[in-house]
């Protein structure tokens, strides 16, 4: 008996849920609810049913079209059927009757639920019937519920339209929250893109070199050193990506420590790395890098990092010139080989992802090929604060 009990609740609460279309449920179950009561006061007004020809057509239309709000999706037609069954009521006066409320209600549920066209018809079939039988003399008072069909579709379109800005709002919200997601995957990708380019670059690189020594010079010292800095590479990579891993999976109470982003003052490590996997570097500093600030440095690095990884991957020669110059801005060059019509082949994922660290700092970056020469150029804000950053929704 108790699982029968749930399942008519449940399926009652499935019907009036679809009775409501788009609304909450707590909407058509109040406005069934209203319509079931004033019914049955409208019968109990009529007693002792002497004319029960009009009476048994106005239960029936009443009954029917309740039925159909709870088995058929919400049409405009079963307003008309109550209208109906409202008209069929009045045929048989009684004072104070409460019939014509029927009507208040089928025009807040036209204004509510249905087009303004079709809204609009049904306050005026409900404001047709009340002048009508107010003009024959069935009703009392017929401005009185006339004004109450008006204030009924009123209160109606006003519910529409409080519906119309929910919907525009969660549409906001939706598409807020989708730009977000794309943003902060942008960003992931950004990251692991820098991470694994610059490991695997210096990684191939040292590996290529401690072949070389074996097969050529025989020089066991010389591989075991490219190896280990090889070794020393993968696991710094596997470490930042964990780093990333950790921050996409973190949560709150979680101990776990991460490694701290990179700043400016290690690009001299970064360069010799490259260095010692066997790429020629010009690098020069000029100002003063510990007075960058955290998300500045990191961009700082990031930026040379991803060019000297396009360095190892497209350079003619295994050479470049990184100059970094601090002062009011920070301006990064890097140049490389690039013989004319020979552009460096980019999937473009590096270049973006360089130019978008710059834009998040309001600087700009841009590459240029000319004289047989591919070039990198940057220049970002010294003094960009990393709350600055954070009110854009990106993370330093």
């Amino acid at each position: 008996m108790t699982h029968f009990t749930a399942g008519v609740g449940s399926g009652l609460r499935r019907r009036i849920e679809r009775a409501g279309g788009d609304y909450p449920p707590l909407y058509p179950a109040v406005i069934l609810s209203a319509s079931v009561v004033v019914t049955v006061i409208s019968v109990a007004q009529r007693y002792p049913f002497d004319r029960i020809g009009w009476l048994i057509p106005a239960v029936a239309f009443a009954v029917v079209t309740l039925t159909l709000d709870l088995t058929l999706p919400p049409t405009s037609y079963a307003c008309f059927g109550v209208i109906t069954s409202t008209v069929c009521f009045l045929m048989i006066p009684t004072p104070s009757d409460a019939a014509p409320l029927q009507l208040v209600l089928m025009t807040a549920i036209g204004a509510a639920m249905y087009p303004l066209r079709v809204g609009l018809v049904v306050g005026a079939v409900c404001i047709a019937v009340i002048v009508a039988f107010g003009a024959v003399g069935h009703l009392e008072a017929p401005a009185l519920y006339g004004l109450g069909v008006a204030c009924g579709w009123l209160i109606g379109y006003m519910v529409l339209i409080q519906k119309r800005l929910a919907d525009n709002q969660a549409r906001v919200l939706r598409a807020r929250a989708d730009r977000a997601a794309s943003d902060e995957r942008r960003r992931i990708a950004r990251e692991i893109h820098d991470v694994i380019a610059h490991s695997l670059s210096i990684t191939m690189l040292n590996v290529t070199g401690a072949r070389r020594a074996l097969e050529q010079d025989r020089d066991i010292d010389e591989a075991v050193d490219a190896l280990a800095d090889a070794e020393r590479q993968g696991r710094q990579a596997m470490s930042e990506i964990r780093s990333i891993v950790h921050v996409l999976g973190a949560q709150t109470g979680q101990s776990e420590s991460t490694s701290p982003p990179p700043t400016g003052n290690d690009l001299d490590q970064l360069v010799d790395d490259y260095r010692k996997a066997g790429v020629d570097i010009d690098y020069s500093v000029a100002g003063d890098m510990d007075s960058l600030t955290d998300p500045v440095g990191a961009a700082v690095y990031r930026i040379a990092q991803e060019s000297l990884a396009n360095v190892v991957k497209h350079s003619t020669g295994k050479r470049a010139r990184l100059a970094v110059t601090v002062g009011e801005s920070v301006s990064i060059e890097i140049d490389n080989p690039a013989p004319c019509g020979r552009r460096p082949t980019c999937d473009g994922t590096g270049i973006d992802g360089m130019t978008q660290r710059a834009a998040l700092l309001g600087g700009t970056l841009e590459t240029f090929h000319a004289d047989d020469t591919w070039s990198v150029r940057a220049a970002l804000p010294a003094r960009t604060t990393s709350e600055g950053i954070r009110s854009k929704g990106v993370s330093v």
